[in-house]
């Protein structure tokens, strides 16, 4: 009975099996990743928290929106949703990925960022929403913009467009 629940001792894999750790290394060999950039890891966080606020505020006005005649609010408040969740899965990527170098979610961020700043701007004229997302948008969505295009045009390589 006993035996059944002992694991018996397993012999050492040969030399060749065994895992190779940093320190049985030399120094040549060691990758060493470069450091994200700061404006990049910034962008991001800007980028994901304009969108958190995107997402909250539609979603603490919902009684409000029920009682407002046509299909202006609604429509609206899908395009700030949409946008929202875009940046936010795009920022929160980037923001994990800093080191990537594939220009095209830099991009990405940056399309949907703007999407997200314009749409929030967009939602000024509506008295449901009044400034509730303009000003945050404009606040930390334009420096987020400016950021990352900037992180974008830096740390894009001489003959290539993206």
């Amino acid at each position: 009975m006993l035996e059944s629940f002992m694991r018996l001792p397993r012999p050492t894999p040969p030399a060749n099996h065994r895992h190779v750790q940093e320190g049985d290394l030399p120094s040549a060999q060691v990758y060493t990743s470069d450091p994200a950039p700061k404006g990049r890891l910034a962008g991001c966080v800007l980028a994901v928290l304009v969108s958190a606020w995107m997402l909250a505020v539609p979603v603490a006005l919902i009684d409000r929106f029920r009682d407002t005649p046509g299909a202006g609010a609604g429509i609206m408040t899908g395009i700030v949703i949409a946008c929202a969740l875009a940046t936010a899965g795009l920022g929160g990527f980037r923001f994990f990925n800093a080191g990537d170098v594939r220009k095209r979610f830099s991009v990405a961020l940056i399309a949907a960022l703007a999407a997200t700043v314009a749409a929030a701007a967009a939602t000024a004229a509506l008295p449901e929403y009044g400034l509730l997302l303009a000003v945050p948008g404009v606040v930390a969505g334009v420096p987020a913009l400016i950021t990352l295009a900037r992180d974008h045009r830096r740390h894009q390589t001489p003959g290539t467009a993206t």
